[in-house]
């Protein structure tokens, strides 16, 4: 199993695109649209984005992006998609879960690379307000569907020897 790149933001300088930063577990790194795009059209995956017509569009489908922050210049932050229902200048995506003492935790990281982690109620709250943009969607019954982060690699043939 590989742990994939997951969408933080997307920089820009003013209306121009710089680059996207993406967050491996470990770093942020930030790449261009067409390392990104060169990334997804060789099998990589990229969590958050997909390629629509060759543009890169947040992947609704298999990460959950509802949305994704733009950083614009010092101290600016706006939803790349704007929407008069979403307020915020933060959006948390979900990484993963885990349980502490009977309790679910969903750990996230921020579009300011904060690493935060949320009770299930509040999880379910951010969701339904758009301040959770990607990694997780309510599904039925109004539980939480987490995005998977993990991929498996193609298996490689190996020829067995004859004897």
């Amino acid at each position: 199993m590989c742990k994939m790149r997951v969408v933080v933001r997307r920089e820009c300088l003013g209306n121009r695109e710089q680059c996207w930063s993406l967050w491996s577990g470990k770093d942020v790194t930030e790449y261009t649209g067409n390392q990104i795009k060169n990334m997804i059209k060789s099998g990589q995956k990229v969590c958050g984005l997909t390629l629509k017509d060759n543009e890169l569009v947040p992947d609704a489908e298999g990460f959950f992006t509802t949305n994704i922050m733009e950083h614009r210049y010092c101290g600016n932050y706006t939803p790349m998609i704007e929407n008069e229902n979403v307020m915020s200048n933060v959006f948390y995506i979900v990484i993963g879960s885990h349980e502490e003492k009977g309790v679910v935790y969903y750990d996230c990281i921020s579009t300011k690379f904060e690493q935060a982690s949320f009770e299930q109620s509040d999880a379910k709250a951010y969701i339904k307000l758009g301040i959770i943009s990607g990694g997780a969607r309510l599904g039925a019954d109004d539980k939480i569907e987490l995005a998977s982060l993990e991929y498996e690699k193609e298996k490689k043939l190996v020829p067995e020897k004859k004897k």
